[in-house]
């Protein structure tokens, strides 16, 4: 039972990996761009934010910021919509609205810092309870044919 979760859950990244990649790929025409603000303003893609408290950053990508600001602002983190790198091994967690839920795809990535389990555990249970999404953490892995 493990393993299969285990194979729904990597195959599920893959296919949201893919997908990113692919609208990523079909948004950006033009190769000169370099600034997030320089792209086209579509309300179907997912926005990219870097947030800080004090020596903490993450990255919030999601299609609107009304619900996870309001949990994520409200304890101290400044946001500010920007693209940034994310580094292999970051913590990371998705979550995805269940049949009633109220928002989009929702993924955070803990960047740098400290208490990463016990700040994005409590995130993903109000994700969860607030707003009844599923969510789960991993890390961020880089996918490679040769392993």
């Amino acid at each position: 039972m493990i393993k299969i979760k285990g194979a729904i859950f990597t195959l599920t990244c893959i296919s949201l990996l893919n997908l990113s990649l692919n609208l990523f790929a079909q948004t950006i025409d033009d190769p000169q761009i370099k600034n997030i603000d320089d792209l086209s303003n579509d309300s179907a893609q997912m926005m990219t934010w870097t947030c800080n408290n004090q020596d903490d950053n993450i990255v919030v990508e999601a299609k609107d910021d009304q619900i996870w600001s309001s949990i994520i602002e409200s304890k101290n983190w400044n946001c500010q919509e920007n693209l940034s790198d994310i580094p292999t091994d970051a913590l990371q967690f998705t979550c995805e609205p269940t049949e009633d839920g109220s928002i989009s795809l929702l993924t955070i990535t803990w960047l740098s810092g400290k208490d990463e389990n016990k700040q994005m555990g409590q995130w993903i249970h109000q994700f969860a309870e607030e707003y009844n999404m599923m969510c789960s953490m991993a890390k961020v892995g880089l996918l490679d044919n040769d392993e």
